[in-house]
């Protein structure tokens, strides 16, 4: 079964609009974005469904760290996209 992805979701109180672009047309390989100070997130349709999944929780960890001043490396908020992503799957959690 296919997830649908959100249009919005909240972070911390703020509401993030959850846009659908395709970049290919730029010749840019970026996945997506996070925007703070515009509460918006972005996500590569060219991407496979699984990608963009694991894309949409990786800018959710990016905005998690944006509100609390958290102040995670790149390199750290990857490995917890990882890793979450993969703990969701394999035990099929969905929270509604």
């Amino acid at each position: 079964m296919v997830t649908k992805l959100p249009n919005n979701i909240k972070i911390l109180g703020n509401t993030y609009k959850v846009i659908y672009q395709s970049v290919s047309k730029t010749g840019n390989d970026t996945f997506g974005g996070h925007g703070g100070m515009y509460r918006t997130i972005w996500i590569n349709t060219t991407l496979s469904h699984q990608c963009q999944e694991s894309t949409i929780l990786h800018e959710i960890i990016e905005a998690i760290n944006f509100h609390l001043n958290l102040e995670l490396k790149h390199k750290t908020i990857n490995q917890l996209e990882a890793a979450l992503y993969q703990v969701l799957k394999d035990n099929k959690l969905e929270f509604k």
